[in-house]
């Protein structure tokens, strides 16, 4: 789902942008500077910078597609469903274990992968239920962490993107300064100063959303693991030596 999402994304963005170069290309034949006319000479004014503004335009398109996916499968109606804990209770409470073993195996959720380690572990006691269910926890909370992990990766590479279309802009127009014989007036010098200022603007413009997101949907899985543990803890109360 993530990858068609991304490829989707990437294939819109690329028609989009073919349809509009030859408007952005009129555009700059006038006196009218607006931001896409920024953006399309920063990213078609040369090799160097044509393929560090496609890099940042990716991880654009990489961050928007995660955080829409992290926001679709990191959240308390999918890690912790109400039902499936409803329906592991109901089957607890009528002592069906061999068919609550059997939906807990099958259902995808946090609550359920937990629910279902401690419970292969019941012949062995419930000191091996809580063991095995602290581990799953730790596991599938990794797990979650990797996950989300590409943002924090995203969100540091694209100001180091942006930072490298910096530096090329400013070699460009001292170039343009040498070249000159270092009378080169302010128009010559735009040109490079703009491809700078642009690569920085669009490397910050994807880091910021990108590390917001990690950083949230971090929080969201540490609240939401500990809360699959009580709950599984809960439900597995009845194996306990007191409760026999």
């Amino acid at each position: 789902m993530k990858k068609r999402a991304f490829y989707w994304m990437l294939t819109v963005a690329a028609v989009v942008l073919a349809v509009a170069a030859p408007a952005l290309a009129e555009e700059a034949k006038g006196e009218r500077r607006s931001l896409a006319w920024m953006f399309y000479i920063a990213t078609f004014s040369d090799a160097i910078g044509f393929l560090d503004m496609i890099s940042i335009y990716a991880c654009s398109l990489a961050s928007i597609a995660l955080i829409v996916e992290h926001c679709i499968t990191i959240r308390r109606s999918v890690l912790v469903p109400e039902l499936s804990v409803a329906q592991i209770k109901t089957m607890f409470d009528e002592r069906r274990f061999r068919e609550a073993l059997e939906f807990c195996q099958n259902d995808p959720s946090f609550v359920s992968g937990v629910v279902h380690a401690g419970l292969i572990e019941a012949a062995n006691g419930y000191e091996a239920m809580e063991n095995a269910m602290e581990d799953a926890t730790g596991e599938r909370t990794s797990r979650l962490y990797r996950k989300i992990e590409w943002l924090n990766l995203l969100g540091n590479v694209s100001p180091m993107l942006g930072l490298w279309g910096t530096i090329w802009g400013m070699m460009v127009a001292f170039a343009t300064i040498e070249s000159r014989g270092g009378k080169a007036n302010p128009a010559d010098l735009a040109g490079g100063i703009m491809v700078a200022l642009v690569s920085t603007f669009c490397g910050l413009i994807v880091a910021i959303p990108a590390l917001a997101a990690y950083g949230i949907f971090r929080g969201r899985i540490e609240q939401l693991s500990m809360e699959a543990a009580l709950v599984a803890e809960e439900l597995l109360a009845n194996f306990k030596p007191s409760a026999a």
